[in-house]
């Protein structure tokens, strides 16, 4: 009886002395993507890279942008965990997009999650200048991540 007491106790003690939550966001990619919603013309890295390369010298042929996102969140609440996209736009006097997107991915390990932003909504931000990515659990931001004009 004694064995399982104390059995019980090293496993709430165990509890008690596990690491807080922690949250990052690892990467960022922003795609571009043509008239036909594609972000690349072949399957190979190199050609998505070329592609994304002939959109922003052919802006007129942009007509959204998917950001992928890793991001990993151990010990966060999935009930209340989100990812909040801010994108800034080049035409004077347009508001920055906002998106939160429910993180309900696997939290105990690193995640791609993808951020769509409609083409309605590209339009009236004209070029991306900057984006910022924030990882929150309910009211509270736990991690961040932003490019270099934000």
């Amino acid at each position: 009886m004694r064995w399982i007491a104390a059995s019980f106790a090293l496993c709430f003690a165990g509890c008690a002395l596990l690491p807080p939550a922690t949250a990052n966001i690892d990467k960022v990619l922003p795609h571009f993507l043509d008239e036909d919603g594609r972000r690349s013309d072949g399957v190979g890295l190199l050609e998505r890279d070329l592609y994304q390369l002939a959109l922003r010298d052919e802006p007129d042929r942009i007509s959204s942008i998917r950001f992928d996102i890793k991001w990993s969140g151990a010990g966060l609440d999935p009930k209340v965990t989100r990812l909040r996209l801010e994108v800034r736009g080049s035409k004077a006097g347009a508001e920055p997009i906002v998106i939160d997107h429910n993180a309900t991915a696997d939290i105990l390990s690193t995640t791609w999650t993808p951020i769509f932003v409609p083409p309605t909504d590209y339009e009236k931000l004209g070029q991306m200048e900057s984006w910022r990515v924030s990882l929150w659990e309910g009211d509270r931001q736990v991690a961040g991540h932003q490019s270099f004009l934000w």
